[in-house]
Parts: C-alpha cells; structure tokens; sequence
C-alpha cells in the first residue's frame, strides 16, 4: 500500500526526492530490471528492450531508458526505492494510478494528487496513520491541515 506523507510529517532525518528525473538518472536506472518493462509499457506505451533501451512509442527508434517521462521515472523511483519519500507533482493521472497500485512507497505532494480509481492507501500526518479506501476520503484528508 502506498503511503502519503503531509509536509509537517516527514521525518527529520528523510528529505523528499523532488527531481524524480535526475534522481531516475543518477540511481534508480541501476537497478532497472524485468519488473520494469510492465510499468513502462503501461505508462509510457514503450517497448524495454534491453536494461539501458527502450523502442520508441512512435517509430521503435532505440532510446537511452533516460528518455522516460518524468512519471514514469516517477513510479520506477517508488517501485525501486520503496524506503524513500518522492514528489509526485509532476504526474500524470496514467502515472497515478500505477502509483496507488503499488504493494509500498512513500509518496509527497503539497496538494492532492489521487488516482480516481485508487482502492487503498494510508496518510500519514501529525495525528498518526489514517487509512483510506476511497478517493473522496483519502482527498478530504489531504485538503485538511494538520
């Protein structure tokens, strides 16, 4: 289940990944496996095919995997890093709703950004852990300060 932090409820000592590109870049495309390939055929409608290429959506052009979108990098981040916290601002609904997929990670964003199709995820804020099953009450808690 994901796991959406408010500002005030990010640990000290974890700092939130807000360049999801260069953090895709520099880190997570080391660790890019098979698992991937599912995840970028869904978001980006690319073809992985080898651990550094992918076929491009509109010609099969080979790409350097650094070609991404930003959401897709996004969801590959959580996927890979499930123990650190990443901006999701820059996604995009096909992006989100991979997101609130996942079994783990740990998501940030200053203002609500919820698949509409979500079906579980927890929000974490300075009154402790609230679970959410529904896109309406997982918003309402968002929207509310701390």
């Amino acid at each position: 289940m994901i796991t959406v932090y408010k500002k005030s409820s990010i640990p000290e000592k974890e700092e939130i990944v807000r360049f999801n590109d260069i953090y895709f870049n520099k880190n997570t495309s080391e660790l890019i496996d098979d698992k991937a390939k599912d995840i970028i055929k869904k978001i980006d409608h690319s073809e992985m095919l080898e651990k550094y290429v992918i076929g491009s959506r509109f010609d099969g052009t080979r790409l350097n995997i650094d070609k991404l979108s930003t959401g897709c990098k996004t969801v590959l981040n959580i996927m890979y890093n499930p123990n650190r916290i990443f901006d999701i601002c820059e996604c995009g609904e096909n992006a989100l709703e991979v997101i609130y997929s996942l079994d783990a990670g740990k998501v940030y964003c200053e203002y609500p950004m919820i698949a509409f199709n979500m079906e579980k995820a927890q929000g974490i804020d300075n009154k402790g852990i609230h679970e959410f099953d529904d896109y309406e009450g997982l918003r309402e808690w968002w929207k509310n300060e701390d």
